[in-house]
């Protein structure tokens, strides 16, 4: 109990705080920190300012631009009969000397022969008419071989008077909006038809009812390239982010091994993690600072000169959007500085702390460019992919375009990436290897323990749950998207669940001698047959409250985030209808119950128990219970979090007073056989049993379950008040 309550002391006394305050002070005095904490961004944002603009400059007077004119694509002559009458008139005004902004593109060579400025070169004001052949208008206009499509044109002589007429048309274009080339000659041509309009109204003396029509339709591809331009500035922001990290890590770490100063450091009587973090707490608060200040100077020099509207659309970037990265950036900063620290911790030298960064950054580089790939989109596998999911989710973010169960998968696994990564740089730290005559190797890490242990460790618990989120993730988007029956997406669920949850644990509580049971709480429980009777109690009561949390929230609008089509929700019900109860049962409740037990309230719990109060224990598990459960298949099903949770709790306090995992297993599985037997009934039936149209429960049922809930957490803890007090002492 000694070492458990050192970091305890540490933290109530204050002592971390200054701790923290005292590594932060030394590293903010390094100009290599200050350097990139304050220069780059002065110097970087500005610069890339001009480069992007010079990239749009450029674009727009490439290639493409060297043709005399825009090319204007028809899909019969007869259309284009009509596009060049149409055109005509414009030349005409402009002959005339009507005032206007068209330019005109000559064609160099009829230039240079010594023809007039407004003779013939003018006579399609810079368009020049082509028919279609062997290929469609669409496909003409992707591959670049025309700037203008026109889908449509419809033209006639409408008489006035004396034998006056003039010209009534009407177009349908489409033109590339992720060109600028394109959107340019779309622009042209609207000013060309503008000028018909106003040459016609100064001749006839006031604006005619049906001159010259427009109508104008974009490929819809601009999204996909202001995808792409929108990730380069995440990019960016994350490197600087790594960059701000390095030196602060490798100076707090391999720099002060190398000083001479870290043997007398951990000679000291602080523990040796708390050490690690504040060192751990200066490096996270440089990268914050060097990612705030990179975000601010990006988001200045976007909105300065509308190169932001330029690179992201209309919305430009937005403070809106800002507010949102920037916990991205924090959260992204708090993984990659374990990382550092995981690395800087076991070299012996700034220089070999150096030698281990630079494959990390260059493995770090490669999946990050990939962001940058046009149709690159952010799906759920890969919200669980470090770095490549922080910065696809930055990209949407920015566009204004980001998802539900990405966005979630991105920051939970991240968060966990991060516990993990700084579990790994805490033994690295406090091991031998933080002296310079150490012959430790990474395999230590992993090595078999030599004596049994009651409880596992946190940290063991955080770098398993890094590990196995991805794994659940996978496995249940995967089956949650294929095509099978729904006996067998029962089945194949209930098997995932048997495997993570319980056949893992196991071979992880064997390969880290634990003892079963104690870590899986699986002695006789305390209390008798009162347990069981406060199990019944909780069970009858605990699956209304949850059932109406559940509809409260899919009244205020959380379903919606399930599953958005009301008729496929409508579908599976139909089919779970279908299956056999026994199946549900044994599926569904059953076997859920053992395999979350022996994980949730056993692996989970024990490891809070080893460093933290029952209660707290009890909170944690809990919520890492709904977190679980926010995942439904391919889904985000955030309603589901609070009345789990609220079942977490309960299992959890019912573990810690019995000492004992089977009562949660009970009630586990007939909390869950209630919930399923519910969804048994029509909407009609539920109705009449009701009493009401509104799906809710009637509230003396409401008010009994909360007395039964009540009643039996009383009984539970009066029974069990003597033997919790002496098994805690």
């Amino acid at each position: 109990m000694q070492d458990v309550d050192k970091p305890t002391s540490y933290l109530s006394n204050g002592r971390l705080l200054r701790l923290c305050l005292k590594e932060l002070r030394e590293t903010l005095r390094d100009r290599r920190t200050l350097i990139t904490l304050v220069l780059m961004p002065i110097l970087v944002y500005p610069l890339l300012s001009m480069a992007m603009q010079r990239l749009i400059v450029g674009s727009a007077s490439g290639i493409k631009d060297a043709r005399s004119e825009y090319i204007v694509g028809v899909a019969d002559p007869e259309s284009g009969a009509i596009l060049a009458s149409a055109l005509e008139e414009t030349a005409a005004a402009i002959t005339k000397g009507v005032i206007h902004s068209i330019q005109i593109r000559r064609d160099p060579n009829l230039a240079a022969s010594g023809d007039p400025p407004d003779a013939s070169a003018d006579a399609l004001a810079g368009f020049s008419i082509v028919v279609t052949e062997g290929i469609s208008l669409e496909k003409a206009l992707e591959l670049g071989q025309i700037d203008l499509a026109v889908t449509n044109a419809t033209g006639a002589r409408i008489p006035l008077r004396a034998n006056r007429s003039y010209g009534a048309y009407q177009f349908e274009l489409t033109f590339r909006d992720a060109d600028l080339r394109s959107e340019r000659a779309m622009a042209q041509f609207r000013k060309a038809m503008e000028l018909v309009n106003e040459a016609q109204a100064i001749e006839f003396r006031g604006p005619l009812p049906a001159s010259v029509k427009l109508l104008s339709r974009a490929t819809g591809k601009k999204a996909d390239a202001m995808a792409t331009l929108a990730g380069i500035l995440p990019l960016i922001l994350i490197l600087m982010t790594i960059t701000g990290a390095v030196y602060p890590a490798i100076d707090l770490t391999a720099g002060e091994r190398e000083r001479g100063t870290m043997e007398a450091m951990i000679a000291t009587p602080a523990p040796r993690f708390l050490l690690l973090l504040s060192k751990y707490v200066a490096v996270v608060t440089v990268a914050v600072l060097t990612a705030l200040a990179n975000l601010l100077a990006s988001w200045i020099t976007l909105s300065i000169g509308g190169l932001g509207r330029a690179l992201l659309g209309e919305r430009g970037f937005s403070l809106l959007a800002l507010v949102q990265i920037l916990p991205l950036l924090v959260i992204f900063a708090a993984f990659f500085s374990a990382i550092l620290l995981a690395m800087c911790s076991f070299a012996r030298s700034f220089k070999e702390a150096q030698a281990y960064l630079i494959p990390v950054m260059l493995v770090s580089l490669a999946p990050a460019l990939v962001t940058l790939m046009p149709n690159i989109e952010f799906s759920t596998l890969l919200g669980i992919v470090p770095l490549v999911n922080i910065l696809l989710l930055s990209r949407d973010i920015m566009t204004g375009s980001p998802q539900a169960l990405p966005a979630f998968a991105a920051v939970f696994s991240t968060l966990l990436y991060a516990a993990a990564a700084l579990v790994v740089a805490s033994r690295l730290f406090g091991a031998e290897s933080a002296t310079a005559g150490s012959q430790e190797t990474w395999s230590d890490l992993i090595r078999r323990p030599k004596r049994m242990q009651l409880l596992p460790e946190l940290g063991d618990l955080a770098v398993f749950m890094a590990l196995l989120f991805p794994v659940f993730f996978i496995l249940t988007n995967l089956f949650g998207q294929m095509t099978m029956q729904i006996q067998t997406k029962l089945w194949v669920n209930a098997g995932i669940l048997i495997l993570l949850f319980f056949i893992v644990p196991s071979i992880v509580a064997w390969y880290r001698r634990l003892n079963p049971q104690t870590t899986f709480l699986l002695g006789s429980w305390t209390g008798g047959l009162g347990v069981l009777l406060s199990v019944g109690l909780l069970a009858c009561g605990l699956w209304i409250v949850a059932f109406e949390i559940l509809q409260f929230l899919n009244d205020l609008g959380f379903g919606s985030l399930s599953l958005d089509q009301p008729e496929l929700l409508e579908k599976a019900k139909r089919q779970f209808a279908s299956v056999p109860f026994w199946m549900i049962l044994l599926t569904s409740a059953a076997i859920p119950a053992i395999a979350e037990e022996f994980f949730f309230r056993g692996y989970v719990l024990s490891a809070f128990r080893n460093r933290v109060s029952g209660t707290r224990a009890v909170l944690y598990s809990a919520l890492i219970f709904g977190l679980f459960h926010v995942i439904n298949g391919s889904m985000l099903s955030l309603e589901r979090f609070f009345p789990t949770a609220l079942l977490g709790l309960a299992l959890g306090f019912l573990a810690i007073r019995t000492q004992s995992l089977w009562p949660g297993v009970f009630l586990h599985a007939i909390h869950n056989g209630l919930i399923f037997w519910l969804t048994r009934f029509s909407p009609e039936e539920l109705s009449d049993w009701f009493g009401s149209t509104n799906q809710h429960f009637p509230p003396l049922w409401i008010l009994a379950s909360l007395l039964s809930v009540a009643s039996g957490i009383g009984i539970l803890y009066f029974i069990t008040q003597q033997r919790f007090h002496e098994d805690d002492r």
